[in-house]
């Protein structure tokens, strides 16, 4: 009686795995859940090292159901703890940073809101415009050249509040976007993906941090 090897088992678990997180329906999916690209690629990196760490991942009999009930998991989890640590004023302007054109089902905002969202975008653009220099001073150094990243950062917190004037949704910060402005740091050849991983996280907590000082008067000196 032949027996089947545990760790053939779990390769072949492990390589279905990956199939399904590069499936354009599982992205598409993360994307809807998430409403915006950052946090969908968060969330899909996130479901693949939590998954691929269960030991006996072999014996999950519908792999495809439990990714997307870890995927829905991991994006409220980034919500809520994006929700936490916006000021109560970056409402707004929330829903159009993390909003994504055809990705949720939610009521279309009323000619008003939408008016508010814009004027309110503007006077926070104008505000980030006159205090530019300071707020790039306070971005961290996390490169080997600060001050393209913090020109980085910088740019992309100043899209973010163009495209909540314009209405639109905002990629500005998006993995693709940062990879395009600085390639030699988020797409450095040969470095591990978990690395890289959180040099984008930690840019869009960075981009976030320079947002509430932008909402908040009081942190703007």
């Amino acid at each position: 009686m032949c027996s089947i090897d545990p760790e053939d088992n779990r390769a072949a678990a492990l390589k279905r795995l990956a199939e399904i997180m590069e499936d354009p329906q599982t992205k598409r999916c993360a994307l809807w859940l998430a409403g915006h690209p950052a946090l969908a690629d968060d969330a899909l990196h996130d479901t693949y090292n939590a998954l691929a760490r269960l030991e006996h991942l072999g014996q999950i009999r519908n792999l495809s159901a439990y990714v997307y009930k870890v995927l829905r998991r991991a994006i409220n989890r980034q919500r809520n703890q994006l929700g936490a640590d916006l000021v109560a004023d970056f409402e707004h302007l929330v829903d159009v940073y993390q909003a994504a054109a055809g990705c949720r089902p939610t009521t279309s905002p009323s000619v008003d809101d939408t008016a508010c969202t814009a004027v309110q975008a503007q006077v926070w653009l104008d505000r980030f415009t006159i205090r530019r220099e300071s707020l790039r001073d306070v971005v961290p150094a996390r490169s080997d050249d600060p001050a393209r990243y913090r020109t980085v950062i910088c740019d992309a917190a100043e899209q973010v509040l163009r495209d909540g004037i314009n209405g639109d949704p905002s990629d500005a910060d998006s993995n693709d976007t940062l990879r395009a402005a600085y390639p030699e740091y988020f797409g450095q050849p040969d470095t591990p993906p978990n690395t890289l991983h959180q040099r984008f996280r930690r840019a869009r907590e960075d981009v976030k941090a320079l947002l509430q000082k932008v909402v908040n008067r009081d942190e703007l000196t």
